[in-house]
């Protein structure tokens, strides 16, 4: 999947390496950059209001190799807090700004 957004290579292609959470309002997945090898945290999460359009926010993190092969290891849920304070690509809404960090846990799990 093309994502213009991300910085890791001239054409950032990601795929799916191990999906973490995916429910109807959110989805945690490790990625891999298929051109330069980068491994990326990709959250999405969807807030559905009653009024107006729903929040959309998706966040983007680089990761480590050692913080990747961790996640691909572990069965049960990884420890994510490292992630909170990790610097992260995030779009909401279509506004993309760079942010200190994103959510170690779902809103809604």
């Amino acid at each position: 999947m093309k994502v213009d957004l991300l910085d890791c290579c001239q054409t950032p292609d990601i795929e799916i390496v191990k999906v973490v959470l995916n429910t109807n309002r959110e989805t945690e997945s490790l990625c891999q950059c298929v051109g330069c090898g980068q491994y990326w945290f990709h959250r999405f999460l969807e807030i559905m209001k009653f009024e107006g359009p729903d929040d959309q926010t998706t966040w983007y993190s680089r990761i480590t190799v050692n913080e990747a092969e961790a996640i691909i290891a572990n069965e049960e849920r990884p420890d994510l807090t490292f992630l909170l304070t990790k610097p992260s690509i995030m779009k909401n809404n279509n506004v993309i700004q760079s942010v200190s960090g994103q959510p170690d846990k779902p809103l809604y799990g």
